[in-house]
C-alpha cells in the first residue's frame, strides 16, 4: 500500500478510469461496477490529477534535457520512416479563483501532438497516383468536411454545419496510405513556444531525427510553420491534404453557389491536380474564377463568395512549397493529418464539452495523462513500474495532526 492509501494496482484502475472515461462522476460509476471499488467522483479527480502532474514533471524534465543537448532515443534503432503530426483542438476552462461555480467560462484550445512512424516503402514508384475513391464521392467529401468542422469549432459560436447524407454502405473505406506502426501522443494546454519543445523532447526519445524519411504534417496554420523551421529545419514540411481538400471545396462551392454540378467540377479538376502536386494547374483554377468573379470587396461579408476563392487561392500559394504529394508518397510519407484527427477526437471525448469547465492547471494533467494512455508504446503502464509510493493524493489528506 504507498501512502495514498491505495495499492499500486488500485492506483493504475483509478488514473485509467479518471483519464478516459467521459467524466469523473463517470469513471467514479465505473470503478464501482467493474472493479467493485466505491470511491467518490472528486476524489478520482484528485488521484488521476496527482498522477497526471507527476507525468507533467516527467515530461517537463524531458523537455529541460533537450534544451541542455542531454535527451537520447529511447532505442538504438532508428525508424526508417517517421511523421510528426500537429494540430488544435478545443477545451472549455473557467476561472480557477473564488468560491464554488463557473466563473468567466470561455473556450481555450488544446495542442496536440502525433508521432507516427510507418513501414518502409517497397518501391520507387508513386504507390497512390490516383486520390481516394472518398475524395471524389460527394456525400463523403460533404461528411468528410462536416467532421473536420466539428473538430475544431467552438459550440458557443460556431453555426451548426448542414448535414451531409448518409451513403448506403455499411463502412467506410480508409484512404490510402502508408502502413502505419507505433503511435505516441502529447497533448497540453502551454504556449506554442512550450508545445515546440515538447514536440522536439518526443521526437528525439523516440529517434525521429536519426530516420532516413521524416516529415511534419500540419494544416498550414501560422502557428505550425515556425515551429517547424525551429525544431525540423532538415525535415519535409507537408501541407495536410484533408485541410487543403475542405480549402478546395469551400472555393468551388462559393465560386458557383446553386449550381452544384459545375461546382463539383471545378472541386474535382482542382483536387485532382493537387494530388498529382501540379500546383500550378490549383492555382490557375482559382485565379480564372476570381476573373471571372471579380475582385472581393472589402466591405463584404466573411463568408462573400469572391472571399472564399480568394482565401483559398491565397492559402494555396503560401503553402505550395508543401504540396509536392507524389515525392512524399514515393518516400513512404503521410500527406493527410487523419492520424492526429482521430487524436484529436479522442482528447476531445474526454475533455471537450459544453458542460465541462476546466481549471487549467487540472486541464493540463488530465490531458498530460490522456496521451499516455493514447500512446502504444506501453508508457502508461510504465509510469506506474517506475514510480515510487506517493504522498497524500488530496488537499490536507493524511496530513499530520497539529
Amino acid at each position: 500500500m504507498g501512502t495514498e492509501g491505495y495499492s499500486p494496482a488500485l492506483l493504475v484502475k483509478i488514473e485509467y478510469a479518471g483519464a478516459n472515461e467521459g467524466s469523473f462522476q463517470q469513471a467514479s460509476a465505473a470503478l464501482a461496477h467493474l472493479a467493485e471499488f466505491s470511491i467518490s467522483a472528486k476524489h478520482v479527480q484528485r488521484i488521476t490529477e496527482r498522477l497526471g502532474r507527476e507525468r507533467v514533471g516527467e515530461r517537463d524534465r524531458e523537455v529541460e534535457r533537450m534544451k541542455a543537448g542531454r535527451l537520447t532515443p529511447t532505442h538504438a534503432q532508428p525508424p526508417r520512416v517517421a511523421a510528426v503530426h500537429l494540430d488544435a483542438g478545443k477545451i472549455q476552462v473557467r476561472a480557477d479563483d473564488g468560491g464554488p461555480g463557473v466563473r468567466e467560462p470561455h473556450w481555450s484550445d488544446t495542442k496536440v501532438g502525433c508521432f507516427l512512424t510507418y513501414a518502409a516503402p517497397t518501391g520507387d514508384k508513386d504507390p497512390h497516383p490516383q486520390p481516394p475513391k472518398p475524395f471524389l464521392d460527394p456525400p463523403r467529401v460533404m461528411r468528410l468536411c462536416q467532421e473536420m468542422h466539428e473538430v475544431r469549432s467552438n459550440p458557443a459560436t460556431h453555426p451548426t454545419v448542414a448535414k451531409a447524407p448518409r451513403t448506403r454502405r455499411a463502412h467506410r473505406r480508409k484512404a490510402q496510405g502508408p502502413t502505419r506502426l507505433v503511435r505516441t501522443a502529447v497533448a497540453t494546454m502551454e504556449s506554442v513556444e512550450a508545445f515546440g519543445w515538447m514536440v522536439a523532447a518526443e521526437a528525439m526519445r523516440r529517434g525521429f531525427y536519426q530516420a532516413k524519411c521524416r516529415a511534419v504534417v500540419g494544416d498550414g496554420g501560422n502557428w505550425i510553420e515556425p515551429l517547424g523551421q525551429m525544431h525540423f529545419p532538415e525535415w519535409e514540411q507537408i501541407l495536410d491534404f484533408l485541410h487543403l481538400l475542405v480549402h478546395l471545396y469551400a472555393a468551388a462551392t462559393a465560386a458557383y453557389r446553386g449550381r452544384a454540378q459545375r461546382a463539383w467540377r471545378l472541386y474535382e479538376r482542382m483536387l485532382r491536380a493537387a494530388w498529382a502536386g501540379r500546383v500550378q494547374e490549383v492555382e490557375a483554377a482559382l485565379t480564372e474564377q476570381l476573373q471571372r468573379m471579380g475582385p472581393p470587396s472589402t466591405a463584404g461579408p466573411p463568408d462573400e463568395p469572391r472571399q472564399a476563392v480568394a482565401d483559398t487561392l491565397a492559402y494555396v500559394r503560401r503553402n505550395r512549397q508543401r504540396m509536392d504529394y507524389p515525392r512524399y508518397r514515393r518516400q513512404g510519407l503521410p500527406v493527410t493529418s487523419a492520424a492526429v484527427e482521430s487524436l484529436i477526437k479522442q482528447v476531445n471525448r474526454r475533455v471537450k464539452g459544453t458542460e465541462k469547465f476546466w481549471v487549467r492547471g487540472g486541464a493540463e494533467c488530465v490531458l498530460a495523462a490522456r496521451a499516455a494512455y493514447l500512446s502504444e508504446d506501453g508508457r502508461a503502464e510504465a509510469f506506474h513500474d517506475h514510480r515510487p509510493p506517493g504522498r497524500a493524493a488530496g488537499c490536507g489528506r493524511l496530513r499530520p495532526a497539529a
